[in-house]
């Protein structure tokens, strides 16, 4: 098997929600761009509640730039990014053994570890090439309107946002190697995601809590803080160190996991049905 056919497949995949996203990150960054100097004097007078201080970060204020594409870009998009890194990761171990392609990939000359590696490197390229289409968007928003924040700095927080994705690349390859099926694997990584970013907005604003919410990878991905002091290569280090521990996890799992050939998904709900079987309660037609 040619050395690179796996990412290569992986890219081939996954090349509809690349577009996609890359195409909204374009032009969310246009239009971003474009109306800050429309809102620039309304956002001075406004009151940000304290809840939303955490979409603001150490900028202090929506009305300065820095604030006002922390708030408006910087705020959502990974989130997107993130899910797509999180359906192909699932996809790619649990969901392809659900569908019975998986054990019939590993009949080929290849490594569980060369496929999982090759794999998470072809979802990496999706997320920096779907995250660099951000840049082309401030360029273009740039030459129409006078935006006081430098396409430097713009592009060290488009960059900012890939080692919190990559953090949850691993984790759902981790979920999807250990757990039985794609859908708990999903459920997990969607979990961890909304928990912390929750713990990092609500952390903002309630000070009990503020301490707690340093445990969000969120939290050291802010990048109101890249739009302020520059990118923080310390903070970049830390969520690709444990991006690695995620990735190791995975490694030994996947080598260690008994593949199903698509059985897996069929036993666990043949076991909810003889649960409800045995709770009274008959199962709907089809289930």
């Amino acid at each position: 098997m040619s050395r690179t056919v796996l990412f290569a497949r992986t890219l081939r995949d996954q090349r509809v929600a690349c577009i996609s996203v890359a195409f909204v990150m374009a032009l969310m960054a246009v239009l971003d761009t474009a109306i800050y100097p429309e809102y620039r004097d309304a956002l001075e007078k406004f009151e940000l509640p304290a809840f939303f201080q955490g979409f603001v970060g150490e900028a202090g204020s929506i009305a300065s730039p820095e604030g006002f594409y922390s708030a408006e870009f910087f705020s959502w998009l990974p989130l997107l990014l993130i899910t797509i890194v999180i359906i192909g990761a699932t996809g790619t171990l649990a969901g392809e053994e659900a569908a019975g392609t998986l054990d019939l990939l590993l009949a080929q000359p290849v490594k569980r570890s060369r496929l999982l590696l090759e794999k998470t490197a072809g979802l990496t390229a999706i997320t920096i090439l779907a995250a660099a289409a951000s840049v082309p968007g401030f360029l273009v928003g740039k030459a129409f309107v006078d935006v006081p924040l430098g396409v430097g700095r713009l592009s060290e927080a488009t960059a900012n946002m890939v080692p919190v994705t990559l953090l949850y690349l691993t984790l759902s390859l981790w979920a999807a190697a250990a757990l039985p099926s794609r859908s708990m694997a999903s459920l997990v990584a969607i979990g961890a995601v909304v928990g912390a970013y929750v713990l990092n907005t609500v952390g903002a604003a309630v000070p009990a809590i503020e301490d707690v919410r340093n445990a969000s990878p969120f939290y050291w991905a802010d990048s109101a803080h890249v739009l302020v002091h520059g990118f923080d290569w310390l903070r970049a280090a830390g969520m690709l160190a444990l991006t690695g521990v995620f990735l190791g996890f995975a490694l030994w799992s996947f080598e260690r996991r008994d593949l199903a050939a698509g059985a897996r998904e069929w036993s666990l709900r043949r076991l909810l049905r003889l649960g409800g079987r045995a709770a009274g309660v008959e199962p709907a037609p089809g289930a």
